[in-house]
């Protein structure tokens, strides 16, 4: 919750002093892209902070450290090009934001089970309610920041919350969290690269 209110401080900061949030999104959008080519996998927070919180060449310093782990067809100067920065969004697979769940958590030891998954989702879902200080929105919106690295928008807050709200008065408060996590994988910044 700490690198979360780092960096909406930070971007409230930059609303304030007259420049435009934007390029800072851009830029965060464009490290989760690079991780998800490099490495298969999300950005953790911390590593999104280090690169826009506390330094001005974010994007750069995140290629020059993915440069070194990256394949051969990702060489730094494509990670830098026009063409690369400002290309089109593709979508991402299910499995990736699956193996970013459980890299999230910590969990992640180069290969995937679905025992692995679940247990991983169900800490992801602790996690996110530690962090949230048990407070439903603020879970949710910690998720959303997670996998799409940005905070939640307040339409899709309420309308994630609705779906929590739905599901558990008919099924347990795990199932409502599960289903609000799939929702979370529809979000186009969640399912696109």
């Amino acid at each position: 919750m700490k690198q979360l209110l780092l960096l909406l401080c930070f971007l409230a900061g930059h609303a304030t002093w007259g420049a435009s949030p934007e390029p800072l999104h851009r830029e965060i959008r464009m490290i989760r892209r690079a991780y998800l080519d490099v490495t298969g996998l999300l950005p953790t927070p911390e590593e999104v902070d280090w690169y826009v919180v506390y330094n001005r060449n974010g994007y750069q310093l995140a290629v020059d450290y993915l440069s070194k782990k990256a394949p051969p067809e990702l060489p730094k100067e494509v990670l830098l090009s026009k063409e690369y920065t400002e290309g089109e969004d593709t979508p991402l697979e299910r499995s990736v934001l699956e193996r970013s769940i459980i890299y999230l958590c910590g969990l992640w030891k180069g290969a995937f089970s679905e025992e692995l998954y679940e247990a991983a989702v169900e800490k992801f879902i602790k996690d996110s309610l530690l962090v949230g200080d048990d407070n439903v929105s603020n879970a949710i919106d910690y998720m959303v920041n997670l996998l799409t690295c940005r905070p939640s928008s307040a339409a899709e807050e309420n309308e994630l919350l609705k779906i929590f709200n739905k599901v558990s008065l008919k099924e347990n408060e795990l199932a409502a969290w599960k289903t609000v996590l799939l929702h979370i994988f529809e979000l186009y910044d969640c399912k696109h690269r």
